[in-house]
């Protein structure tokens, strides 16, 4: 695997799947040259990267150490996971499947979620059998307009939100120019709750940092995917890009300056590379093939 000289590999690992991940890193990489660009599925840890990842909200526990409920906000949150249940996680984790968004035998189908979620089940790696090493966000918000503002232009979010009403009376709508995307009447909905996961977890991972050198490596498993959306419009069936708004995020209500994203996918990440093009804290770096 590409860098692995300089990070080493979880013990856990989740399936393989065609998503992306946020790496934020708190140590200052040495020589940002160039804005080498970079995402990835795959988690990675330690070795001076501190792990913080996708997705930000108020989390109020539940009555076990597996499963939390989430709300966002951008002020002090005094309802995260407690930090017992953050120093006992190894790995957090959020779901939106977004089954309404769905064009069956399409690659990009609602069944991919649901196929990673059993086969975690099958290899144990959930709650049911980890106990309080693994750790599910639930019931988090939706990401804000705002939010999917700081990386998509507002002229966008909107004309896709006006745009559910033409998917409610056809069932399905191709974006034209966009790949290309359909779109169902739950697309921006469900865009959105894809989003707020991310954010979720970014939130969880950084209150963890805040007290232990090695906090939990998270993961979002999410749909509509990202990383393929540029800041005008959507793209390659992505809508919103989930890993750079995840990123903004970090660095607008956390003050985490610099950021690390890894994509690794057969595709290259060009909708998260454009959405950072200009900002000299972001180190994005791409793995895909090339014909």
């Amino acid at each position: 695997m590409p860098l692995s000289h300089l990070m080493e590999l979880q013990t856990f690992r989740p399936p393989s799947f065609a998503g992306t991940m946020v790496f934020l890193v708190r140590n200052q990489v040495q020589q940002w040259k160039n804005h080498c660009r970079f995402s990835a599925n795959t988690m990675l840890s330690e070795h001076r990267f501190y792990k913080h990842l996708l997705s930000g909200r108020k989390c109020v526990s539940k009555n076990t150490k597996t499963s939390v409920s989430c709300s966002y906000s951008t002020e002090q949150n005094d309802t995260l996971p407690s930090i017992n249940q953050l120093s006992d996680a190894r790995v957090i984790y959020a779901v939106a499947a977004a089954l309404g968004h769905n064009k069956e035998s399409h690659p990009e189908s609602s069944a991919r979620v649901p196929a990673i979620v059993k086969a975690l089940e099958k290899m144990e790696l959930t709650p049911k059998f980890r106990g309080s090493d693994i750790l599910e966000l639930q019931n988090f918000n939706l990401a804000s307009v705002d939010d999917i503002a700081s990386v998509h232009a507002k002229a966008y979010v909107s004309g896709l939100e006006k745009a559910m009403d033409q998917a409610s009376e056809k069932g399905l709508i191709l974006i034209e120019g966009s790949g290309p995307t359909y779109a169902t009447s739950t697309t921006f909905h469900e865009s959105l709750v894809a989003a707020g996961a991310g954010l979720a977890l970014v939130d969880s991972v950084v209150a963890a940092s805040k007290n232990q050198l090695d906090p939990p490596t998270a993961f979002a498993l999410i749909r509509p995917p990202g990383h393929h959306a540029i800041p005008k419009g959507p793209m390659g069936f992505c809508v919103f890009g989930n890993v750079a708004i995840a990123a903004r995020h970090a660095q607008r209500v956390h003050g985490l300056k610099r950021v690390f994203i890894i994509d690794f996918d057969v595709h290259h990440g060009n909708g998260t590379n454009d959405a950072f093009l200009d900002d000299p804290d972001i180190f994005f770096l791409s793995t895909h093939q090339f014909h």
